[in-house]
């Protein structure tokens, strides 16, 4: 069964790895960079759950051989699939026609945050590796907020 990774849990990861680069210029750390990474940043953040961030990261098989730049990459697809897979599964709610109507607007809108945020993410990949990490970070930030939008009304 595929288990989903909250969108909103992996921005801090990506916003770190931006910020590594824009003060670093890119390391290229030599071992194991996923747990050197997840090790430093959760140390940074007590949000970011090293498993987690490990997790995420070794998920992708080209993490062990990436630098910063390419973490940042795998964490910007990995975003990038899970808005598109929570879009989908709202989609599917919706379909079902069971959701409370009360819960039916709130799902529409979340279906469309979620796809806006797919496309920023996508965007971003695009401008990073157009060495363009300003927009970048500025694409990721705003598929951020359209994930704590949607959180925000459920809550």
């Amino acid at each position: 069964m595929y288990q989903s990774i909250s969108l909103h849990s992996l921005f801090p990861l990506i916003l770190y790895v931006f910020l590594i680069l824009n003060f670093y210029g890119g390391v290229t750390v030599n071992g194991d960079i996923v747990r050197k990474f997840c090790k430093n940043e959760s140390i940074i953040d007590p949000h970011l759950n090293y498993d987690f961030c490990v997790s995420s990261l070794e998920a992708s098989p080209v993490s062990k051989t990436s630098d910063i730049f390419g973490l940042a990459v795998i964490s910007m697809e990995l975003c990038s699939n899970n808005a598109t897979y929570i879009h989908t599964y709202i989609e599917e709610i919706l379909k079902d026609g069971k959701e409370e109507p009360s819960a039916k607007t709130y799902l529409e809108n979340c279906m469309e945050f979620y796809s806006t945020a797919a496309e920023r993410v996508q965007e971003a990949v695009e401008a990073f590796n157009s060495k363009d990490y300003d927009t970048s970070l500025v694409r990721v930030s705003a598929a951020m907020t359209e994930a704590i939008t949607c959180k925000i009304g459920f809550t």
